[in-house]
């Protein structure tokens, strides 16, 4: 049993310090000390509620402002301020902030729980950082739709499956990013409204017993209103359920984009070729070249995943108000926030500085993605959908019988299996063809995609509003 330890801040009702194993434990300066600039916002913030309040004078909050603001400079200068005993960022500001200026430096804390403290400096931070995330996002989808427009009318095999399926251009394969990462940036904006109550005022779980301007204390730190209820306020991370969320959702889509362009990398493939900047080579082999930024992009969206499912699995078992154990819900956060930034930041320079090899694209384009466009044509014609569909499926099963492709098949075979008119109707049939009677609207037709990019330049505007 532990007689001696360090002496904690909070330690007036115990008869001894805390025992070395048990600081190893509790510590969480080593990370949470990312907190420190929404702390220290969070403290200048509250000490004027507490002017307002008459705990504290104008000329004391001028002194503890002043005190909070070395604090941040010296740490931004790289000098190293805490000690051992800082418990975490919040006693270790309030300890440096005491050295500085006195006694008075133990006022900053009147009225407020490190409960409510933590709690505003995490809701800051995540605001803070969904917004830098959103911007990254919105100029993801500049670089997408420039790159678009700057290849319109190249045309490529559209997969399903993996296997060819249609013609497409490649700005609407592009293009489909674009949309996807609107409504990532949707879901940002939507986080951002939806998070803006205030919890400093709730102190432990009752609230502040001293009468506090909350709703001046909110206006001051970007909230629009105070908390509803305490206990709500300190004891739910919701917040960071959906922050997690939606940070793991961009993941998710930028690694499917980023397992395409693994394999289009492939020598089997050959459609991309990502700037050296952007791959890596091997130890071994010499002519190696590893499209590693997507691979690690792919990878870290399962990290991603892992980080949402950790704070689900910390948050579904705690009990009412706060228990310890919401310590452990900064560090998958903070990690998922460094993760996604520099994701986006790799996929717009990857893209940006890719070379498409459309050469390669068409030369791989197998007759078989115009099957579909034969069965069109066919109704057109007058024959029922279901016998062109069978008529079509006859065709490429009986070419693939005899290794060749359908479109090689003479036109009396064609005229057997049921195709009217096999010299007319063969003539239509083109990739060219097939991408121009697609437009209606979301199609890949090249009318279609045009109002595809005047639509993303019209959300890109109201982004930027």
């Amino acid at each position: 049993m532990a007689t001696k330890g360090k002496k904690m801040m909070w330690d007036g009702r115990f008869d001894c310090g805390m025992a070395q194993s048990m600081i190893d434990l509790s510590f969480s300066l080593d990370f949470d000390k990312e907190l420190l600039e929404e702390d220290i916002q969070g403290s200048l913030g509250h000490g004027k509620g507490l002017v307002e309040s008459g705990v504290l004078s104008k000329s004391d909050y001028a002194k503890i402002s002043k005190g909070l603001q070395s604090i941040l400079a010296d740490v931004h200068a790289g000098k190293n301020l805490w000690l051992p005993t800082d418990e975490d960022v919040h006693m270790a500001v309030e300890r440096v902030l005491t050295d500085r200026i006195g006694d008075l430096g133990k006022k900053i804390h009147t009225g407020r729980s490190r409960n409510d403290q933590v709690s505003t400096d995490f809701k800051l931070y995540m605001r803070h950082r969904a917004a830098e995330i959103r911007t990254l996002t919105v100029e993801l989808e500049k670089a997408v739709l420039a790159v678009a427009k700057e290849n319109f009318g190249k045309i490529m095999p559209g997969y399903t499956h993996l296997q060819q399926a249609q013609p497409i251009l490649f700005s609407h394969y592009l293009m489909s990013l674009f949309f996807a990462l609107t409504r990532d940036v949707k879901r940002l904006e939507n986080f951002l409204e939806l998070h803006v109550e205030l919890p400093l005022g709730s102190g432990a779980i009752a609230g502040s017993a001293f009468p506090y301007h909350r709703s001046l204390v909110a206006k001051e730190l970007g909230f629009e209103r105070p908390s509803a209820n305490s206990i709500d306020a300190v004891s739910h991370r919701d917040m960071a359920l959906e922050f997690l969320s939606d940070l793991a959702i961009i993941a998710n889509t930028l690694s499917r984009y980023a397992e395409d362009f693994v394999i289009w990398s492939s020598s089997e493939f050959g459609y991309l070729t990502l700037s050296d900047a952007f791959s890596s080579g091997s130890s071994m082999m010499p002519q190696k070249k590893n499209p590693d930024s997507m691979e690690l992009i792919r990878g870290k969206s399962g990290r991603m995943l892992g980080n949402f499912t950790a704070m689900f699995t910390l948050v579904k078992g705690a009990p009412l108000s706060y228990s310890r154990d919401l310590q452990e819900d900064k560090q998958p956060v903070f990690d998922s926030v460094h993760t996604i930034k520099v994701i986006l930041r790799v996929m717009k320079e990857a893209i940006e500085s890719a070379k498409w090899n459309f050469d390669k694209m068409e030369n791989r384009m197998l007759p078989a993605l115009l099957a579909t466009d034969l069965a069109d044509i066919l109704v057109e014609d007058g024959v029922p959908f279901r016998d062109a569909h069978r008529i079509v499926g006859s065709l490429v099963g009986e070419a693939a019988r005899i290794g060749e492709q359908f479109t090689d098949l003479s036109d009396e075979e064609w005229a057997n299996k049921g195709v009217p008119n096999p010299q007319s109707v063969k003539k239509r049939l083109t990739f060219a063809y097939s991408v121009s009677r697609r437009n209606i609207e979301g199609g890949t037709g090249l009318n279609s995609v045009k109002e595809e990019f005047k639509k993303a330049a019209a959300i890109l505007k109201k982004q930027k509003a």
